[in-house]
């Protein structure tokens, strides 16, 4: 989902539906409330391509989504 911008990421989920978001096209603070949004809506959020980021990172993103992140 490369073509929608957070907000609308937001809106979609707020909605009830899950999302995937490309690494390469977002940032760690583009891709926390999203996360977060997902963990409190329980519709799932695909991280493609982010197991190059720091470790750190990627374990803020995981607790933030409450077990509603995927990283592929």
């Amino acid at each position: 989902m490369s073509d929608k911008n957070v907000s609308e990421l937001l809106n979609i989920v707020n909605a009830g539906a899950g999302v995937t978001m490309e690494a390469i096209h977002f940032t760690f603070d583009d891709i926390m409330p999203v996360a977060e949004a997902c963990a409190k809506a329980g519709v799932p959020l695909y991280v493609h391509g982010a197991m190059g980021w720091r470790t750190r990172d990627l374990i803020t993103i995981a607790k933030t989504g409450k077990g509603q992140v995927v990283f592929t």
